[in-house]
C-alpha cells in the first residue's frame, strides 16, 4: 500500500492572503477553459468573439457556484441546513454538488442565449460543454490534495492510507475521477467537437459520458458519511447519474434526427 503524500493545502501566502490549492487550481482551470474557448470560438462553425467567450464564462462561473452549493444542500445535507439555515451561505466552509452545478450551468447559458441573439441555447451549451472537464479535473487533483473524498477500503497494490481516512488503506478515488471526468472526457469531447455537429449533439455527449464515468467512479469512492448507500448499493453519486446516462443518448439521437432547430451559427451578429 501507498501513503498519502505530505502536500501542503496552502498554494501560495502572500501577507495575509492565503490560497489554498483547491481554490488555486479552480482559478488555473478558468484561465486555461477560457483562453481554449477563445481560440475553439474562431473556428467557423463556431464563430465566437473573445468578448462574447469571456461574458459566457462570467455566467457559467456564477450558475456553477449557485447550482452547485443548491443541489448540495438539497441532495447531499438537507437536514442540517433546515437546523442552520445561516451555513447555506457558507460556501467556504465546503459543500458544492457537480450535478446541481450542471443545472446552474444549463440555466446560465439560457439565460446568456436570452441576451444574446445571435448564440441560441442549444449551441452554447455545445460551445461550453468541451471546456467543462478542465475544472473537473483540477477540482479532483484538489480533492486530492485536500485529503478529501477519497475512496472505499482496498487492498489494490496502490490502495492508500489518507489521514482523514483512518489507518486503513483506500482506493484513491480522487485520481480515478481526474482521469476519467478530466482526462478522458476532455479528449473525447475536444476531438468530438471539432467539426460542426448538429446542435445538442455535443451537450448530450458530455451529459452521457460523465454520467458512466461518474458511476462507474462512485463504486470506487467513499459514500458521504451523512448519507452512506441512498439506493440499495448505490450512492447519491450514482442515483443523480442515472438520468444524465439515459437522457444524453436521448438528446443525441434527437439532435441528429433533426428535432432541434437550433444550429451554431456563422454570421455574426450585433448584441442587443
Amino acid at each position: 500500500m501507498l501513503h498519502f503524500p505530505d502536500i501542503n493545502t496552502v498554494g501560495f501566502q502572500l501577507g495575509p492572503i492565503t490560497i489554498h490549492w483547491y481554490g488555486l487550481l479552480e482559478i488555473i482551470s478558468f484561465v486555461i477553459a477560457t483562453v481554449w474557448l477563445i481560440r475553439r470560438g474562431r473556428m467557423a462553425h463556431w464563430n465566437w468573439r473573445k468578448e462574447q467567450v469571456v461574458d459566457l464564462e462570467f455566467y457559467v462561473a456564477v450558475g456553477a457556484i449557485l447550482g452547485g452549493r443548491v443541489g448540495y444542500v438539497l441532495w447531499y445535507n438537507l437536514p442540517y441546513y433546515l437546523a442552520n439555515p445561516v451555513k447555506m451561505l457558507a460556501i467556504w466552509d465546503g459543500g458544492m454538488s457537480f450535478h446541481g452545478g450542471l443545472l446552474g450551468v444549463v440555466i446560465a447559458c439560457w439565460v446568456f442565449a436570452r441576451l444574446h441573439e445571435q448564440h441560441a441555447f442549444l449551441p452554447t451549451l455545445d460551445f461550453i460543454a468541451p471546456a467543462v472537464p478542465i475544472g473537473l479535473g483540477l477540482g479532483r487533483l484538489a480533492n486530492f490534495i485536500n485529503d478529501q473524498l477519497f475512496g472505499r477500503v482496498s487492498h489494490l497494490p496502490w490502495a492508500m492510507v489518507f489521514p482523514s481516512g483512518g489507518p486503513q488503506p483506500r482506493q484513491p478515488s480522487q485520481l480515478y475521477e481526474f482521469l476519467l471526468e478530466g482526462v478522458l472526457l476532455l479528449l473525447i469531447l475536444a476531438i468530438y467537437s471539432r467539426k460542426a455537429r448538429p446542435a445538442g449533439a455535443v451537450g448530450g455527449m458530455f451529459v452521457f459520458l460523465y454520467g458512466v464515468f461518474r458511476f462507474a467512479a462512485e463504486y470506487a469512492r467513499q459514500p458521504d458519511i451523512q448519507l452512506g448507500f441512498v439506493l440499495g448499493p448505490y450512492t447519491m453519486g450514482q442515483v443523480l447519474s442515472v438520468p444524465m446516462i439515459i437522457l444524453g443518448p436521448v438528446v443525441i439521437w434527437w439532435a441528429y434526427k433533426g428535432g432541434f432547430s437550433e444550429s451554431p451559427e456563422s454570421i455574426p451578429a450585433v448584441d442587443k
